[in-house]
């Protein structure tokens, strides 16, 4: 007892042990800060951290600390690195945010080779928050210099060292144990719903990152009240369902092109452009075509996580914090690419590009794509200004090539990945721009018009591409239709939308993420000009665009893709809206209207009976019937 009051009454045990650890303590609060306003949290979303989640989120930085002291014996040391390190990864999360859509997660650690090019080819700005993130180190490095000063020189023994080991090993466990790992954890251990910010923004940026480290492992989840026979109730409720047209026979299946856009988006859904040109003329007027928008799964970036909706018709709901091609599984996953090769499709896919983006080239060949294509193979090299990436023109022209390669005595199916309208969109001088917005957009003026000079050259492409296609169907009679869907909108969209084109944030957010869509075929299409009596912009998940295809190509429809089609009718947006949204274009939340409760809660059962990890898949759900 004398020791300890001995110690109490010591100044060098309150200045050179205590206030080193309350100023390690404080620069993770630093740190924790620099995280949320990278990830674009509001003061409400940090004030509502307090005063539970702000204090976790900061003794979790304090566990990187309490790492670096027990290898090197030293709180400056240990301050100085970490917060080093905080302030670099508030800065690339506060870039991968503004420019991808989503905050850096650690599944975007497989994908950082992807992340490097697209980083590559933007400006990035220097914004207020960015000097306030880097400014934010400088008290850090006050307090770190501090430390070392009140330290002074002496080297520890190896009793110490094991000593101060065990001390932060203890400290880390409990930290990450009663924070998040116990039965009970401070923070709940389920907390990813139809958007990352409800995580990130209500629990804070490392909590949330420490629940997505944790999907990696099994980064599928299983929704509530999912059985084997739920699952195939939920098939059943769908089994009446009546294609339109109806199915085709064997010999008159067509040629099925389908187009993943890169950044295709319409300006008009959030702003008035008051443009000097007509922007979309041909994917608007265009006859013999159904016109609409599909939801993508991201704002402003994840053209991987479309592309995977779009060829599964797997929502991403069910796997919040992945880039699927990255982490899933896809050996003999079943897709659009499986059920056309099953119908006898010989499978093409294609990509102007490198073939290391999102290992899209092995992931093309696991779903079963005959042959694939990147860059080497379209040689026409033709690009926009000084824009590197190739045209949508070349890259159709290049395509048509590919295509009349492939076998004549099958029907074909060719899928595309462009590229040109791809970010960022300060590239070219203002005298090369084919579009001028009127509309004063800021500094966000030149971008707008780069931007929309993009859309109006892919607008006109595929307009070239209609037309090779009627060609075809004249010469040899082959029989095609084309789906194309925007991938996303560009990532400054939220920086330019019009707040009152919508009457909720939700509302708004459903519109930043309603990319176009056109079917079109070469020969008559019998839903051609079909909308939505009461959702004037006919939207759809990006997930239903595939069954809405093959339904209108007169293919036969797997038990999926009719539950799908049903869905579409009563509840045709599940993966963005809060919690979905209904046939008239209102958002519901579960609870609200039992009915269509069951028809999306069935939807997510059939979805993870098809993928989930824990679930035996009935493959008879998911193929056509012999």
């Amino acid at each position: 007892m004398q020791n300890i009051k001995k110690t109490l009454k010591s100044k060098r045990f309150w200045l050179g042990t205590v206030l080193p650890f309350a100023l390690a303590v404080a620069a993770a609060f630093v740190a924790r800060y620099q995280l949320e306003i990278s990830d674009g949290a509001t003061a409400n979303y940090m004030a509502g951290q307090w005063p539970v989640y702000a204090p976790l989120n900061a003794l979790t930085a304090f566990c990187l600390t309490l790492v670096v002291f027990a290898l090197c014996g030293s709180w400056g040391i240990a301050t100085g690195v970490s917060g080093l390190i905080f302030t670099v990864l508030a800065l690339v999360n506060y870039y991968t945010r503004d420019l991808h859509g989503s905050a850096l997660m650690p599944q975007d650690i497989l994908n950082l080779g992807t992340a490097a090019e697209v980083m590559g080819s933007y400006t990035l700005h220097i914004t207020q928050t960015v000097i306030t993130i880097a400014l934010l180190y400088i008290p850090v490095l006050v307090a770190a210099v501090v430390q070392v000063k009140l330290a002074g020189k002496h080297k520890r023994s190896w009793k110490q060292r094991g000593a101060h080991a065990l001390a932060c090993a203890c400290g880390i466990f409990a930290v990450l144990y009663l924070g998040y790992f116990s039965p009970n954890p401070i923070k709940p251990a389920a907390t990813y719903g139809w958007a990352w910010q409800e995580t990130y923004y209500k629990y804070g940026y490392l909590a949330g990152s420490i629940e997505a480290a944790s999907l990696m492992v099994d980064p599928i989840l299983q929704p509530d009240g999912y059985s084997e026979d739920a699952a195939t109730e939920a098939a059943a409720m769908a089994q009446d369902y009546q294609a339109s047209p109806e199915t085709a026979n064997e010999q008159d299946y067509p040629d099925v092109f389908l187009i993943l856009s890169e950044s295709f988006y319409d300006f008009d859904l959030v702003t008035d452009l008051q443009a000097d040109q007509e922007i979309m003329q041909v994917t608007k007027n265009l006859p013999n075509s159904i016109y609409g928008h599909t939801i993508s799964p991201h704002v402003g970036g994840g053209t991987n996580s479309s592309e995977y909706e779009m060829l599964s018709s797997n929502s991403l709901m069910l796997m919040p914090s992945i880039t699927p091609f990255n982490w899933l599984n896809l050996h003999k996953a079943n897709s659009l690419v499986s059920n056309l090769k099953d119908l006898g499709y010989a499978t093409l896919a294609a990509h102007p590009y490198t073939n290391s983006n999102y290992r899209r080239d092995s992931a093309w060949l696991t779903l079963g794509f005959d042959e694939t294509h990147f860059q080497d193979d379209f040689p026409t090299k033709e690009t926009y200004g000084s824009r590197p990436y190739q045209t949508d023109s070349a890259t159709y022209r290049d395509l048509e090539g590919l295509y009349e390669a492939m076998p004549e005595d099958q029907p074909r199916f060719v899928f595309l990945v462009s590229i040109q309208s791809h970010g960022d969109y300060d590239m070219n001088p203002p005298e090369e721009d084919i579009v001028h917005a009127a509309t004063d957009y800021g500094e966000y003026d030149s971008i707008m018009d780069e931007y929309l000079s993009n859309i109006y050259m892919t607008d006109r492409a595929f307009g070239e591409l209609t037309e090779y296609l009627t060609e075809q169907y004249e010469k040899t009679g082959r029989k095609v239709i084309v789906a194309m869907a925007g991938d996303h909108a560009p990532s400054f969209v939220k920086h330019v939308a019009d707040a009152s084109f919508a009457a909720t944030d939700n509302d708004l957010q459903i519109l930043e993420r309603s990319t176009p869509y056109l079917i079109w075929a070469n020969y008559p299409l019998e839903n051609a000009g079909q909308t939505s009596a009461t959702d004037e912009y006919n939207r759809m998940d990006m997930c239903m665009l595939a069954p809405t295809l093959v339904e209108n190509a007169g293919l036969p429809l797997t038990p999926y893709y009719q539950y799908l089609l049903a869905l579409k009718q009563v509840a045709p947006v599940v993966t963005a809206a809060n919690d979905y949204m209904d046939a008239d274009g209102v958002t519901h939340t579960y609870g609200e209207n039992a009915e269509l409760d069951a028809w999306v809660h069935g939807y997510f059962y059939l979805e993870y009976n098809n993928i989930g990890a824990k679930a035996t898949s009935q493959q008879n759900l998911f193929q056509v019937e012999k």
